[in-house]
């Protein structure tokens, strides 16, 4: 009788993310620079994914991050698709995203005697592991933790008013993060 209840109330409990169709994905995410020739470096960041499930372990998307640095000098905007797996058909269920695609440069720091700006963006790439909690089959949580490699081909660094060098900037970043999945 036990194990009939038991198995009863865990069929009860099955709550399956859809594995066809749309998928979205909303995320927030701390990124910091393992390269410290540059500083310490620290990315705050916002990405967006649409894409299609094939089935419940493949998808396919493509997705905007928004990479704001606190003086604006890396801020940088990828544009990337994405190949999703999900590895089970449960409410808590393993991840994988693989990322590739184009940063573009989005600002620069303060201007004036000392600043950096992004002249020319570069590659993007990234891949990502976690775990998806489904609340209901259309809505779940993650979180994340990842790598990404951002490549900016050109970067100018002003120091005294003056040019002090360009050169292109490779970072390899660690990154963290929490989403929602709908």
């Amino acid at each position: 009788m036990a194990v009939l209840t038991t198995g009863v109330v865990a069929a009860q409990d099955h709550i399956e993310f859809k594995w066809y169709g749309l998928y979205s994905v909303v995320d927030y995410s701390y990124a910091v620079n393992m390269n410290k020739q540059y500083g310490d470096v620290a990315l705050s960041e916002i990405t967006g994914v649409v894409g299609f499930q094939i089935r419940k372990e493949t998808a396919v998307g493509l997705g905007i991050t928004y990479a704001k640095h606190s003086t604006d000098g890396y801020t940088q905007l990828p544009l990337f698709i994405e190949l999703r797996s999900h590895y089970t058909r449960s409410r808590l269920t393993p991840f994988t995203a693989v990322q590739i695609g184009y940063s573009f440069p989005m600002g620069m720091s303060n201007g004036g005697d000392e600043s950096i700006t992004i002249n020319k963006g570069g590659v993007f790439f990234g891949l990502n592991g976690g775990a998806r909690f489904a609340i209901n089959p259309r809505f779940g949580f993650s979180l994340h933790v990842g790598y990404q490699m951002m490549l900016m081909n050109e970067v100018e660094f002003v120091y005294g008013g003056l040019l002090a060098e360009r050169k292109p900037v490779l970072f390899h970043l660690l990154r963290a993060g929490v989403g929602i999945n709908f």
